[in-house]
C-alpha cells in the first residue's frame, strides 16, 4: 500500500468527520435513553440499584465520563459514536492490509464511509459502535499474533454490548486458521471475563444480572410487531447479503480461508439475528458491517472478472439511491424541529420539581435538555421492561408520584388496558405534534 493512499484515506475520515459533526441532531433514536442515563449517573444516581439498565456497564460510564469532561449536552453525547465509526474506518484499513497486504485496504476502509448503514448510523448513540470498535481491535491484534492483548479488547466489547459474544467464534476461527494456539486466547478471555464479573456484581449486586441478563432472555409476552424493521433490513442490509455471498464464491474459488471467514461469517450471523430473535433493530447488524467490506474490497480489488468488478459498484450505488428516504429521514435536521418544539412546550408546561413520563425515545431528550426528572426513575419506559417489571406495579408507581406531563407516541401505551386507563382517570390530551412518529402530550388534570 503506497503512503499516497494512507494519506488520503485520513483525509476522508477526517473529512468525514467535519461533515457529520453538521449534522448531529436529536433523532428518533434509543441514544436519547443512553444519554439521559449517563446524565443520570453523573448526578450520583447508580444503574442497576437506582433504575433499571439492561445493558453491561462501560457505555453508561463512557458517556458519563464524556459529559464530565466536556459538560452536559446532547452534542457532547453525539461525539461518542461519531469518534468510535471513524475509528472503525481505520481499523477496517489495518485489518485489510494485515490480512491480505494490497491495496484492498483503501477500498474497504473507503466502502465503508459510503454505505448507507454507516452514513445513517454512524453518528447514532446504540452503544454499537463502541463495541464494534474493540471487537475490530481485538481481530487486529489477533491477526498481527497478540493473542492477550486481543482477549482483553474482546471482553471490552462485550462489557459494551454482550452482543460481541456473537463473534468469539468468528475469532476462533481465525485464530484456527492463523494456527495460532486458540487457548493463548482463550484462557486469558475467560479469565478477565470472570474477575470482571465478580467485580461487577461486587459493585452493582444481583440486579446486575437480573436486568442484563434474566431480562434479555426472558419472554415478556409482548406481540412484537416486526414489520418496519424487516423492511428497514431488506432495504439496507440485503444487498450486503448479496455482496457477501459474491464474495464467498470467489474465496471459495481461490481458496482463500480468511477471505471466506470474512464474507460468511456476517452472512451467518445476520440470517441468524434475523430468523431467531424474538425483538430485532437495525443497529443489531452493524457489526457485521466491516467484516462484510473487508471482503467485499478484496474481491473488488483482485477479482479479474469484469461481471465482478461492475456488479460490486452498481449494487452499492442501488443500496445508497434506493435509501435516500432513510437517510433524509435520520441526517436533515428539519425533522430536529419537532423535538426542540416539544422540549420547550414541556419545559413550559412544568417546574423544575415536576416529573415527566412517556415513550422512551423522547421522553429521555425531552428530560435531559430541560432538566425534568422521569417519574419514578423509570428511565428505561420501553412497553417490555414495563411488562417485565409488571403493569400493576409501575402504574402504581406512577399513581403516587403523579407525573405533570405524559408524552404519548402512537397509542404506545393508550394500547395497554393498565396504562391506558390510567392516563385518561388522570389526565387531558392537550396538543399534538404530527409527524413520524405522532406525538401526543397529556397534562395533569387539575
Amino acid at each position: 500500500m503506497k503512503p499516497i493512499y494512507f494519506r488520503i484515506l485520513i483525509f476522508l475520515i477526517f473529512l468525514s468527520v467535519i461533515i457529520r459533526i453538521f449534522f448531529l441532531h436529536p433523532t428518533f433514536s434509543d441514544e436519547n435513553f443512553y444519554f439521559n442515563v449517563g446524565k443520570n449517573v453523573l448526578e450520583g444516581k447508580v444503574p442497576y440499584k437506582d433504575f433499571f439498565f439492561a445493558h453491561p456497564p462501560l457505555q453508561v460510564y463512557t458517556i458519563t465520563f464524556m459529559l464530565k469532561i466536556f459538560g452536559v449536552s446532547f452534542f457532547v453525547g453525539k461525539l461518542i459514536p461519531l469518534i468510535s465509526s471513524s475509528i472503525c474506518v481505520f481499523l477496517v484499513y489495518l485489518i485489510s492490509k494485515e490480512s491480505f497486504k494490497n491495496k484492498s485496504s483503501f477500498v474497504s476502509a473507503l466502502i465503508l464511509l459510503i454505505t448507507p448503514s454507516f452514513i445513517i448510523f454512524s453518528t447514532q448513540g446504540y452503544g454499537m459502535w463502541e463495541a464494534s470498535l474493540f471487537v475490530l481491535l481485538s481481530i487486529y491484534l489477533i491477526l498481527k499474533n497478540r493473542l492477550i492483548g486481543g482477549s482483553l479488547s474482546f471482553l471490552i466489547a462485550v462489557l459494551f454490548r454482550y452482543f460481541s459474544l456473537f463473534y468469539l467464534p468468528f475469532i476462533l476461527i481465525l485464530l484456527f486458521i492463523k494456527n495460532y494456539k486458540i487457548k493463548k486466547f482463550l484462557i486469558p478471555f475467560l479469565i478477565f471475563s470472570v474477575i470482571t464479573a465478580l467485580v461487577l456484581i461486587l459493585i452493582f449486586g444481583e440486579n446486575i444480572i437480573n436486568n442484563t441478563i434474566i431480562f434479555q432472555i426472558k419472554n415478556t409476552g409482548i406481540p412484537i410487531s416486526q414489520e418496519y424493521f424487516t423492511f428497514q433490513y431488506l432495504g439496507i442490509g440485503l444487498f450486503f447479503i448479496f455482496l457477501g455471498l459474491l464474495s464467498s464464491v470467489y474465496a471459495f474459488q481461490s481458496k482463500n480461508k480468511i477471505l471466506m471467514l470474512f464474507s460468511l461469517y456476517p452472512v451467518i450471523t445476520d440470517v441468524v439475528i434475523f430468523f431467531l430473535f424474538r425483538e430485532i433493530a437495525y443497529h443489531y447488524f452493524l457489526i457485521n458491517l466491516p467484516l462484510y467490506v473487508v471482503s467485499i474490497g478484496k474481491t473488488f480489488t483482485i477479482s479479474k472478472d469484469k461481471i465482478v468488478q461492475i456488479t460490486i459498484p452498481v449494487i452499492l450505488i442501488l443500496s445508497i439511491s434506493s435509501n435516500i428516504p432513510t437517510i433524509d429521514f435520520y441526517l436533515n435536521p428539519l425533522y430536529a424541529e419537532r423535538y426542540y418544539s416539544i422540549a420547550i412546550f414541556v419545559e413550559n408546561k412544568t417546574s423544575y420539581n415536576d416529573s415527566i413520563f412517556g415513550e422512551p425515545a423522547i421522553t429521555s431528550y425531552v428530560s435531559f435538555v430541560t432538566n425534568r426528572r422521569i417519574s419514578s426513575d423509570y428511565l428505561d419506559s420501553y412497553m417490555r421492561h414495563l411488562i417485565f417489571e409488571g403493569e400493576e406495579n409501575v402504574v402504581n408507581n406512577l399513581e403516587k408520584d403523579k407525573p405533570r406531563i405524559i408524552i404519548e407516541m402512537d397509542n404506545y401505551f393508550l394500547s395497554n388496558p393498565s396504562f391506558r386507563s390510567f392516563i385518561l382517570n388522570n389526565y387531558k390530551f392537550e396538543r399534538k405534534f404530527e409527524g413520524i412518529p405522532n406525538y401526543s402530550i397529556y397534562v395533569l388534570k387539575d
